[in-house]
């Protein structure tokens, strides 16, 4: 579970920039608010604060740890796993 914390707060500053540019509009005079990730990153850091990242990040840790334990479990069992049936 610490390790799909630490994968969730790694990861989701890139998730709400990526999401941030497929929901942009145009706006009134056409022009669209962002030219790209980098320029998203800055406006949100200048208008919202760092911790804009993070909107959201209970939803996203619930849904990242557990896949982060499975994996892990996983790949630490799979050599016993391969020695049981032969691999």
């Amino acid at each position: 579970m610490i390790a799909g914390f630490f994968a969730a707060a790694s990861s989701l500053p890139f998730d709400y920039v990526k999401t941030q540019i497929q929901e942009m509009k145009a706006g009134p005079d056409g022009k669209m608010p962002y030219s790209g990730p980098v320029d998203c990153a800055l406006k949100t850091v200048a208008k919202k604060g760092p911790l804009a990242f993070y909107t959201g990040f209970p939803t996203y840790c619930v849904r990242i740890a557990p896949h982060a334990v499975i994996t892990l479990l996983f790949v630490a069992n799979l050599p016993k796993w391969e020695k049981k049936i032969g691999l």
